[in-house]
């Protein structure tokens, strides 16, 4: 686990001095990792970018995890996408992810993909996922398993990001959006909402 410094734990008793440093590496840090993703956006190159010095960064926020979490919005905005009919969900998250008008989903994703396999960030994205999707759908579902189920599709949403934005999958980059909405969609639909098993004939 990764010692966290004084001044990460009390930010808010720092000298204004103190807490200039702190904004000054928040604003390059949030700019970094989204041109860079969480790789490429070294301690150094943050720390070049604030005008600090490299020990500043570790000093404020204890380390590189720490102050991608504490600058990267993890939620991915997806929480409104969630209200309305639970019928249409499926098509509404895809749909969400698959607007051109909202490149900075691509550019989050890619760097909360690229630093999932730290413990911190791994950590804060279960509990995103438990509070974001599960706590919130799995009350309104029917059936067996509800809680098994959201999380199932939140697998099956991110199969779908990952294509489209780690590998630029051509097939799928290519293909008509509505297509894809409506098909993979429905797929996530069949978890949240199964259709009714056809009763057994009676003749």
């Amino acid at each position: 686990m990764t010692k966290t410094s004084p001044d990460a734990r009390r930010p808010r008793e720092l000298r204004p001095a103190g807490r200039a440093t702190r904004s000054a590496i928040e604003d390059a840090a949030r700019s970094l990792f989204a041109e860079r993703g969480f790789d490429g956006a070294s301690v150094r190159a943050i720390a070049a970018a604030a005008g600090v010095d490299p020990a500043l960064v570790i000093r404020h926020f204890g380390s590189k995890e720490a102050l991608f979490l504490r600058t990267v919005d993890t939620s991915l905005g997806i929480g409104t996408v969630l209200d309305g009919p639970l019928e249409t969900v499926g098509r509404r998250l895809v749909a969400y992810f698959l607007d051109p008008r909202r490149p900075v989903i691509r550019q989050r994703y890619v760097a909360l993909a690229q630093a999932a396999h730290h413990d911190q960030v791994r950590e804060e994205m279960i509990r995103h996922t438990a509070e974001t999707y599960v706590a919130p759908l799995t009350p309104r579902l029917s059936g067996p398993n509800p809680e098994l189920r959201v999380a199932l599709a939140v697998a099956q949403l991110g199969g779908l990001l990952n294509l489209l934005f780690l590998q630029r999958d051509p097939i799928v980059t290519a293909a008509d959006p509505e297509v894809v909405i409506s098909t993979y969609g429905d797929a996530i639909q069949r978890l949240l909402t199964p259709p009714l098993a056809a009763e057994p004939d009676a003749r």
